[in-house]
């Protein structure tokens, strides 16, 4: 497979640079409940991060603030913690992948670098604040800025404007293949992301 000529490279964030898992929220909710049909973490991981009906849904496209968010899952769960209480619940989930990262490092001024990211702001606050990594990049495309979320097109038309290239010049990496396939859908090369010796292996093509 031929990736030339790539002039921009798009990333995922979660699961490729920084792996996590949103069942870890639902584990610690869990514990705070007193409703015994939320003791079950897999009950709140439904209602929270349904593709189609979760209530985080409307938080990733900024619909909604994290205030209005937190009350909305305080009244759901009867929990008695405050919003201060909440924050590490909510955002220390994250851990970085050293060797993505190292891979990133290595390409920054020979290709530009952008973010394509389904996130909240409180995610991508604590992640700006804890992961230096993000801010190598040259633009970050998020979906809670951009009011709508992979894999709707329109959040990868936003990507495509700020490129300013011809989609087929835009590489798109994403842990998640329906993602790639969009991108592809619109003209993108695509990376469906499985780990960072594959990363490596693949992005070799375009050097």
């Amino acid at each position: 497979m031929n990736l030339s000529p790539i002039e921009v490279i798009l990333f995922d964030l979660g699961n490729v640079i920084l792996p996590f898992s949103h069942f870890q929220i639902a584990e610690k909710l869990s514990r705070h409940t007193p409703k015994k049909e939320f003791q079950d973490p897999q009950k709140i991981f439904s209602c929270l991060f349904d593709f189609e009906n979760g209530m985080i849904n409307d938080f990733d496209v900024g619909r909604v603030s994290p205030q209005d968010f937190f009350r909305s899952l305080k009244e759901l769960l009867g929990l008695p913690i405050s919003f201060k209480d909440f924050l590490p619940i909510w955002n220390d989930i994250f851990v970085e992948d050293e060797e993505v990262s190292e891979i990133i490092r290595s390409l920054k001024g020979r290709w530009r670098l952008g973010l394509l990211s389904n996130t909240d702001v409180l995610h991508f606050n604590y992640i700006l604040s804890r992961f230096p990594i993000i801010h190598i990049f040259d633009q970050w495309i998020l979906s809670f800025k951009v009011g709508v979320k992979k894999p709707a097109v329109e959040i990868f038309r936003k990507a495509i404007e700020w490129a300013s290239v011809e989609p087929q010049k835009i590489l798109f990496i994403d842990d998640i293949k329906n993602y790639v396939d969009v991108a592809i859908s619109l003209g993108m090369q695509g990376i469906h992301f499985i780990s960072a010796p594959q990363l490596k292996d693949k992005l070799l093509e375009i050097r």
